[in-house]
């Protein structure tokens, strides 16, 4: 929770932000001008204002918040003689407000208060945040236990440790956590941990002094540092170095930090969520995870799934990525049933991200017609599904004068007739046609045919459609 303490005089600003500094981030200003202009290039879940100041009182720094902030909380501090002042702030939307000389039980309680407020309004809509903001997209059973779990962990700071496969959406989550959290106004930040050297991820995660290593011109802020009163999202935890996993612990212990090169702690009131898709218990075992990190991290755990194991969200996310990929890109592509249902079948071993990537591409790559049937589907979705596999000459079947006897073999969508034996041509044709619902033109695209070939093929064989008696 991010505090600002507002008051000219010195001795009690300092004394309370010496209270509260070892609980919350505080910062502080030394009259309501100051302050606002605090609050304008950062959010404040809470601001503690003295009702009397120079060039900015109390009150009218509240009607300042309302309108630059108004997801802040208010304590007003008074002195005996100006409750008036106190029951006005009340009115004008001040959360609570306490009398001087302010006795740090008394405030330290009110705080708590407001806590447990946000909380619960935070619950209340927790709800109507989640539909808005995230991206889990879904009907199975496991997707309903995500959202139900988010809502039991986004408003407490205990560390979550996200495990499972790459790309089965441990961001989406982490991203949900934090913007369902009381810290949803402050900064979300991730780093992949496998993504950088050894060199820098120090320098990235914690940041640098100027001079602490050749090429650092300047200061640099870290990613804690930036993620101050937000949440962190360590990705791919389990590469992190062993040195640095000693300085992450200290952080997580300590909520403090140096940057490379300096000796001044920075205090840290981030939330860590980090993911991985290693097993960290036999990461332990072997020597390359710290056993007492581990068990920092893993307050609260969640197992991602992967996508073969909850098919029935398949259909809901290509619907969802073909909408809003079409939508960004301003391509109006349109996916045929048949195509629908061979990516449905697909097994997808990299998960989420491999299906919106398909998709991406296949919108992308849309034929002129504006229509993506099975043909244009990737060579190694189709060879790998075998529900897009159709049997053929598998037994006797009805056939015309001028069949052969069929010879038992496989044909999938997509695949040009001429690479079958002739003596099977016609059964082909005739599941194709069926395929497509009689429809000569998609029953073509299917069969790599132009339409004038495949309706000389169709009286060949003798596959128009008989009219119901």
């Amino acid at each position: 929770m991010r505090i600002l303490i507002v008051d000219d005089e010195v001795g009690l600003r300092s004394t309370l932000n010496e209270l509260l500094k070892d609980r919350f981030e505080t910062h502080v200003a030394e009259d309501g001008a100051q302050a606002l202009n605090l609050i304008l290039e950062k959010s404040f879940d809470l601001i503690i204002s003295d009702l009397k100041m120079p060039k900015l009182n109390g009150l009218e720094l509240l009607a300042k918040i309302r309108e630059v902030s108004p997801m802040s909380s208010f304590i007003l501090m008074t002195a005996h003689g100006s409750i008036e002042g106190a029951v006005k702030a009340i009115q004008d939307g001040a959360d609570d407000y306490i009398s001087k000389p302010v006795e740090f039980t008394e405030l330290n309680h009110r705080i708590n208060r407001i806590i447990q407020l946000r909380a619960w309004q935070n619950q209340k809509t927790l709800a109507e945040h989640y539909s808005k903001k995230t991206n889990l997209i879904g009907k199975s059973n496991f997707i309903a236990g995500v959202k139900k779990f988010i809502t039991q962990v986004a408003t407490v700071p205990s560390p979550v440790l996200l495990l499972g496969p790459s790309g089965t959406g441990k961001e989406v989550v982490a991203k949900s956590i934090h913007e369902n959290g009381l810290a949803k106004e402050s900064t979300f930040v991730a780093i992949n941990c496998a993504s950088l050297s050894e060199n820098l991820i120090e320098s990235e995660l914690f940041g640098h002094e100027k001079g602490a290593f050749t090429g650092a011109a300047a200061t640099k802020a870290g990613k804690f540092e930036i993620a101050a009163g937000g949440t962190i999202f360590l990705d791919e935890i389990g590469e992190l170095p062993l040195a640095l996993q000693a300085k992450l612990l200290r952080v997580l212990q300590e909520k403090e930090f140096c940057r490379v090169g300096g000796t001044r702690p920075i205090k840290s009131q981030a939330r860590v969520i980090a993911a991985t898709h290693r097993n960290l218990k036999d990461w332990v075992a072997k020597g390359l995870f710290r056993e007492d990190l581990y068990f920092r991290l893993n307050v609260i755990q969640y197992e991602m799934l992967p996508l073969r194991d909850r098919k029935e969200d398949v259909s809901d996310l290509i619907q969802y990525y073909w909408s809003h990929i079409s939508e960004e890109l301003g391509i109006k592509s349109l996916l045929s049933p048949m195509a629908k249902a061979a990516l449905e079948n697909y097994d997808y071993p990299g998960n989420v991200r491999e299906l919106k990537n398909i998709v991406e591409r296949l919108i992308v790559l849309t034929p002129d017609n504006g229509r993506v049937d099975v043909m244009h589907l990737p060579k190694e979705l189709l060879n790998s599904n075998s529900d897009n596999v159709i049997p053929i000459g598998s037994g006797q079947k009805e056939t015309s004068s001028d069949m052969a006897t069929v010879t038992p073999g496989l044909w999938k969508p997509g695949v040009a007739i001429e690479n079958y034996l002739e003596t099977i041509e016609g059964e082909i044709i005739a599941k194709a046609f069926e395929l497509a619902d009689h429809n000569q033109v998609q029953a073509a695209d299917l069969l790599g045919l132009n339409r004038g070939t495949l309706q000389y093929k169709i009286k060949k064989y003798n596959l128009v459609k008989k009219k119901a008696a």
